[in-house]
């Protein structure tokens, strides 16, 4: 009985070995099922991916051309304001003091005029009167020397008169200007993004009382280095991708830095956006697509069907129904698409979806393509 049971134990391991021994035909072998595209030929614009932030299309510090104290503030944060509208006024008592006295100076000035101008007139009546009478021998040298000695002095006191007028006149003009001082309008239309001064505080020129900023169109201005910057040009339109507004606008270079900055070495590139709905706010973070140039007659595939392992890329070919591995170069991507340099042809049929699942040379399935 003992004997028995050690031969069946044997029968049915050798049964299992036989079993596991078995190989699998053809017919019986899984297939991966794959999506493929062909690559292709396009034209492959060179793109920079790069970022900056929104900036205002224009900005002003405002800040008074005089110390004096705040008594009306008439703007608040986020106000819009026009070219020429008052903000804030300071204390203009003694400036008003100032230009009532140089007003009255004109006027005391106008009347000295006056009286020099008469005098010049009745001295120069004279003077005709006298020199006749002299010509005819009937006064004295004296007599018109005397006359004429008087219609000299006549027409300096005239010409004091008049400098006297114009400097009272200047004197009264600077007065007027000061006063105008301290009454602080709009420098340009826009936002007001900043206020920094309240009733009864003092101001002056040494610091900014507020801001305002113009957001009717903003500006992005972006570092570039020199290989890159020699490709943009003023005109050139550049998708502008605002994240926080899941927006894409197109904005327009409107001057490139003929010169780099000093320390970084980097020329500064400015990028004007129409901003008629007044959502992008100055501060916001911009990516922009900036076009370098462009790979004419480029072998194409879309950016998902390359792979990459210990830094380098490789694809899966469909060759007889079986996935080949190739080792490519890759040059530029745009978009959903990147250029391959080295490695397969025109018309090749590359595995897109489904190619992190496959091995090389594993049977696959093509159950879809893309791209013809």
């Amino acid at each position: 009985m003992k004997r028995l049971t050690v031969l069946a134990i044997l029968l049915l391991i050798a049964l299992v070995l036989g079993g596991c021994g078995k190989k699998t035909t053809p017919e019986e072998e899984v297939l991966l099922p794959v999506e493929i595209t062909k690559a292709q030929v396009a034209d492959l614009a060179h793109t920079l991916n790069t970022s900056g932030e929104i900036m205002p299309g224009a900005e002003a510090a405002v800040a008074p051309k005089v110390s004096g104290r705040v008594t009306a503030v008439h703007v608040k944060v986020g106000d819009r304001v026009s070219k020429g509208q008052v903000l804030f006024e300071l204390d203009a008592t003694e400036a008003l003091n100032a230009k009532t006295l140089s007003e009255a100076g004109v006027g005391v000035a106008r009347a000295g005029l006056h009286k020099a101008e008469q005098e010049v007139t009745d001295a120069q009546l004279n003077y005709d009167r006298i020199k006749a009478l002299y010509e005819a021998q009937t006064v004295s040298k004296t007599q018109f020397e005397q006359a004429e000695s008087k219609l000299n002095n006549a027409l300096i006191g005239k010409q004091l008169a008049e400098e006297q007028l114009i400097q009272s006149q200047a004197t009264y003009q600077n007065a007027l200007e000061n006063c105008n001082n301290f009454t602080v309008a709009s420098p340009l239309t826009g936002l007001i993004a900043s206020v920094s001064i309240e009733n009864g505080e003092m101001a002056g020129p040494q610091a900014t009382a507020l801001t305002i900023v113009q957001l009717d169109t903003v500006k992005v201005k972006v570092p570039l280095s020199e290989n890159v910057v020699v490709s943009i040009k003023p005109g050139v339109e550049v998708p502008v991708i605002i994240n926080s507004l899941n927006k894409t606008v197109t904005g327009t270079v409107v001057s490139v830095a003929p010169q780099a900055d000093s320390s970084t070495r980097a020329f500064p590139v400015e990028i004007q956006v129409n901003n008629d709905q007044g959502d992008l706010k100055a501060g916001m973070v911009a990516q922009l697509d900036l076009e370098t140039g462009i790979s004419k007659g480029a072998i194409t595939l879309p950016v998902d069907a390359v792979l990459e392992r210990n830094g380098q890329f490789y694809v899966y070919a469909v060759e007889d129904g079986k996935a080949k591995e190739i080792t490519v170069k890759k040059g530029v991507s745009t978009g959903d698409l990147v250029e391959i340099t080295e490695g397969i042809q025109e018309g090749q049929e590359i595995i897109v979806k489904g190619n992190h699942l496959v091995t090389d040379g594993q049977a696959v399935e093509v159950v879809n393509s893309e791209r013809g």
